[in-house]
C-alpha cells in the first residue's frame, strides 16, 4: 500500500511505467531518501510527500518469537530461544517479555482442559497431558494451540540439513492422512505432525521419500528420512524439547472420530475407480511398518545403547 500510494503521485507525463515506478517508490521507501517525478518538466504539478509520512500511514508490525518457559519468566535461572537468533540469557528473556508490545502465550490452551492425562512408559516416568489436536469441524487440521505447540518444540524445518524456521513452515502428517478412511491412519496429532518448509512439504509429498517419527527408549523424539535408493538419513539431532525438557509432557491427539454414516448401494452407484493417491498412501504405510521391523529387529541383535 506505501509503495503503490508514492508511486502514483508522479505527474501523468513520467515516462516510467507501472513496475520502474514502484521499484523507485520501494527503494525510497526502503533508505529514506527522496521520491521525484520523473518528467522533467518545468511546470511539473506532482505533489510527492516525504517518504517518512508515507511509512507512518501504514501499519507495520514486524512479529518475534521467543521460546522459554514460566520459571524463567519468573526470574528462575534458564534460557530462551528467540526464532532466527538461537539461545539468549534469562536476562535478554525478561527483557522482551517486559516490553510494552509483548505478547506472552502458553503452549497450551487456557480455556481448553486436557482430554487425559497419562504416564508415560519411559525411564524418566513423565506425566503426560494430552490435549485436543484436531478440529472438531475438519479433522484434517490442527487446531492453532496444536500447531503453536508443534512449531515451538520443532524450531526448525525437520528435513535434513534445512535451517528454515519452523514459524515459517508448513505442517505435515508424518504418516499421511487418509481423508477416505481416517481410522487407519495419519491422525492430525503432535506426535504426527512437524514442521516442513515448502519445498520440503511438496519434496515429501510428490517425491519417494518417506520419513518417520517416534519416540525412542529414552522419551526422546527421532525423524528419520528414507531416500528411494533406501538411504536412511537421520533428523535433526535435537528439537526445542531438549532445551526446555517440559514440552515432554504435553501432547495434543485427534480426538475418535464418530462411525461414518452408512451408505445406501443402489443398483445405479457405479464401481469406484482407482484411487492413485490411495496407492501412494498404502504403499508409504507398507514401507513405514517394514522399517519399523527392521529397527526393532537391529536394535534387538545389538542391544541397548552404551552409556
Amino acid at each position: 500500500q506505501a509503495v503503490k500510494a508514492l508511486a502514483d503521485t508522479v505527474c501523468a507525463h513520467d515516462g516510467r511505467n507501472r513496475n520502474q515506478r514502484n521499484s523507485d517508490a520501494m527503494f525510497a521507501l526502503l533508505t529514506g531518501t527522496i521520491f521525484d517525478c520523473q518528467c522533467q518538466r518545468e511546470d511539473c504539478d506532482a505533489e510527492i510527500p516525504d517518504p517518512a509520512e508515507v511509512v507512518r500511514s501504514v501499519s507495520t508490525e514486524v512479529v518475534i518469537h521467543v521460546v522459554t518457559d514460566a520459571a524463567t519468566l519468573a526470574g528462575a535461572p534458564g534460557i530462551g530461544w528467540v526464532d532466527g537468533a538461537g539461545v539468549i540469557s534469562d536476562d535478554h528473556v525478561r527483557d522482551l517479555a517486559e516490553r510494552s508490545d509483548s505478547t506472552i502465550t502458553p503452549v497450551t490452551p487456557v480455556r481448553t482442559p486436557p482430554a487425559r492425562i497419562v504416564v508415560e512408559d519411559v525411564p524418566s516416568k513423565d506425566v503426560v497431558i494430552v490435549y485436543p489436536g484436531a478440529q472438531a469441524a475438519d479433522p484434517y487440521r490442527p487446531t492453532a494451540a496444536c500447531a503453536d505447540f508443534v512449531r515451538v518444540r520443532d524450531g526448525y524445518c525437520t528435513e535434513p540439513g534445512c535451517a528454515h524456521s519452523a514459524f515459517g513452515s508448513d505442517l505435515d502428517h508424518v504418516t499421511e492422512y487418509d481423508h477416505t478412511n481416517p481410522a487407519q491412519g495419519g491422525a492430525t496429532a503432535s506426535e504426527n505432525l512437524n514442521a516442513k518448509c515448502r519445498f520440503g512439504h511438496l519434496h515429501k509429498t510428490f517425491g519417494d521419500w518417506i520419513d518417520v517419527q517416534y519416540r525412542d527408549d529414552d522419551g526422546h523424539l527421532v525423524t528419520e528420512y528414507r531416500t528411494s535408493e533406501g538411504f536412511v538419513i537421520p533428523g535433526d539431532a535435537e528439537n526445542l524439547e531438549d532445551s526446555f525438557p517440559n514440552l515432554r509432557r504435553i501432547r495434543y491427539e485427534q480426538p475418535p472420530q464418530a462411525p461414518p454414516t452408512p451408505r445406501v448401494i443402489t443398483g445405479d452407484d457405479t464401481p469406484p475407480t482407482s484411487n492413485r493417491l490411495a496407492h501412494k498412501h498404502a504403499r508409504r504405510r507398507a514401507e513405514r511398518a517394514r522399517n519399523l521391523r527392521e529397527r526393532e529387529r537391529r536394535e534387538a541383535a545389538d542391544g541397548p545403547p552404551p552409556f
